[in-house]
């Protein structure tokens, strides 16, 4: 039978693709359970698929005769919490190992944990922006005219002018609505908030406009602006730090280096938790840098860094401080369970099992796009990908099309892993310091493809980071979580490749794309849907 992939949406702003190696079950408790299995969900939910007879509305699942390939299917669950992946409590710390099998597809996913339930964090968003924008209620007068207004545009076709009053009404409750999940939202999400209004309230689409709705969305953004400074008035930290009194006095411009997410950051600058000040968490910061000189002390530096979250991220926007001094300050932060933890914080999405999944769903159209490859780069390509025939090892596999995808993208993978052998230890070191970006991998000399690296590591500024990461591929994961950590940009001569990782890969802002970029997700979407 062949295999069966469904699109899972599991919450606002996070679905996972589902590979049912065996076709579609026979029973929906059956596929109940490979979610589970495959998504890593815990609590208990129900099953919707989108139903296309009734406008992709999506209808409750009671028999898996309504779906088929590429069907998608969306979890409700039955409470909140650990309502997503990693809902457990964060698990004790172990060391990244190698995979040896080839079905061991997410060996590392371990070290996601679930940070956003905790108390502590109730100053940050607990999700990004939504895959379909709900229109939040009016006050209950605007309610009553609205509905009216609605009766009789279906019943005669004819359409409300709001009065001001209304308008504004209408206005200050979707700014609310909108920042909830963006303070500084791009110019489609304002389209998307235009069009689900006058979806919800038909009666106010606009006569002469193309789309029924370009003066709502103008309106909206003048609406944000003034939104924004409500908030900045307010202490809003994340609009704050964008103010005339926070940029260079011969740059004092407000369209000069504006501070916001500009990649898919759901909790870019958060305020501090309730009751908590400057100095308060930076006495919490003190504490840490003996808490985390402690043996078995995990826990303990897990819940402090969770808390002093707002101070860390802050610091990172505001002063754009350099690693090492970083580093001095927040050495907790550069280890593994705190780099995947500081990712979700700041996206909620778990790291290392959505890195991986994403890779592995997309490993064979980007091996069948590879290989379509020619010139000098498909032959390059092509020299990458041997060692995939000389060995079965999941983390091979994944290295070979990590590496095979910068080079498809005219970037070099030298530029991303550094090769060294232990021959020559004070050459390695030398050329490590003058690293400013990138991953290192020392082998033993004449090492075979499925031996195991003796170290590697990230070096962030001429500054090793992390080490002992265990292979390759989880070293890219962990990279790509540190550029989010320090508020770092991609590098240039990576940036196609950081971005592929990004918006294909982990599905993180997946709808504006560079040309190379759209042009990847194109053919890699025409190879999943070509029956063979």
């Amino acid at each position: 039978m062949a295999p069966v992939k469904l699109r899972i949406i599991l919450g606002e702003n996070n679905s996972q693709r589902l590979t049912l190696e065996n076709g579609i079950p026979e029973t929906v408790s059956e596929l109940v359970q490979h979610i589970k299995s495959q998504c890593g969900v815990e609590a208990d939910f129900r099953l919707q698929f989108m139903d296309v007879e009734f406008g992709n509305e999506f209808t409750n699942l009671t028999s898996v005769t309504e779906i088929q390939d590429k069907s998608t299917i969306k979890l409700i669950f039955d409470s909140d919490s650990s309502a997503l992946p990693g809902g457990s409590p964060p698990p004790p710390y172990s060391a990244p190992t190698t995979s040896r099998s080839s079905d061991d597809s997410l060996s590392q996913t371990s070290f996601d944990t679930d940070i956003l339930s905790s108390p502590e964090s109730n100053s940050s968003r607990s999700s990004g922006w939504p895959v379909f924008f709900y229109v939040p209620r009016f006050p209950y007068d605007c309610e009553l005219e609205l509905g009216k207004a609605n009766t009789a545009f279906k019943e005669t076709g004819t359409l409300l002018n709001p009065e001001i009053r209304l308008k504004t009404a209408i206005l200050d409750s979707l700014a609310e609505a909108i920042v909830k999940h963006k303070v500084y939202p791009a110019d489609g999400e304002f389209e998307a908030v235009a069009e689900a209004l006058v979806s919800s309230h038909p009666c106010l689409k606009e006569p002469g406009s193309t789309t029924g709705y370009d003066g709502w969305k103008m309106s909206l953004k003048y609406k944000l602006a003034n939104y924004r400074r409500k908030l900045k008035r307010l202490g809003c930290p994340e609009v704050e730090l964008n103010s005339l009194n926070n940029k260079p006095a011969d740059k004092c411009s407000p369209a000069f280096g504006v501070k916001k997410p500009r990649k898919a950051e759901v909790n870019y600058c958060p305020a501090f938790p309730s009751g908590e000040s400057v100095e308060t968490l930076e006495k919490m910061r003190e504490t840490l840098l003996s808490e985390v000189k402690k043996r078995n002390n995990e826990d303990t530096v897990a819940a402090m860094m969770d808390k002093t979250f707002a101070h860390r991220r802050q610091e990172v926007v505001r002063d754009a401080p350099m690693i090492a001094h970083f580093k001095t300050r927040w050495p907790a932060l550069f280890c593994i369970r705190e780099v995947t933890a500081e990712f979700k914080r700041i996206t909620t999405v778990s790291l290392v099992s959505k890195f991986f999944s994403g890779l592995d769903a997309h490993s064979s159209d980007l091996i069948r796009v590879f290989g379509k490859k020619g010139g000098a780069q498909g032959r390059k390509i092509r020299s990458i990908m041997v060692p995939i025939s000389q060995t079965n090892i999941i983390n091979v596999r994944r290295e070979c099309i990590l590496k095979a995808l910068c080079v498809y993208l005219n970037e070099e993978p030298k530029k991303l892993v550094k090769e060294c052998t232990d021959a020559d230890v004070e050459s390695n070191q030398a050329e490590m310091k003058e690293m400013t970006f990138g991953i290192y991998a020392i082998r033993k000399e004449g090492a075979e493809p499925e031996d195991d690296p003796d170290d590697v590591g990230i070096i962030l500024e001429g500054v090793q980071v992390l080490d002992e990461l265990g292979n390759v591929p989880f070293a890219v994961a962990m990279l790509f979580a540190l550029v989010y950590a320090l508020n770092l940009s991609y590098p240039s001569e990576l940036r196609y490749t950081f971005e592929a990782l990004q918006k294909i890969i982990m599905e993180l802002d997946g709808n504006r794309l560079s040309r190379k970029a759209q042009t990847l997700k194109t053919l890699l979407s025409r190879k999943s849907s070509t029956v063979e």
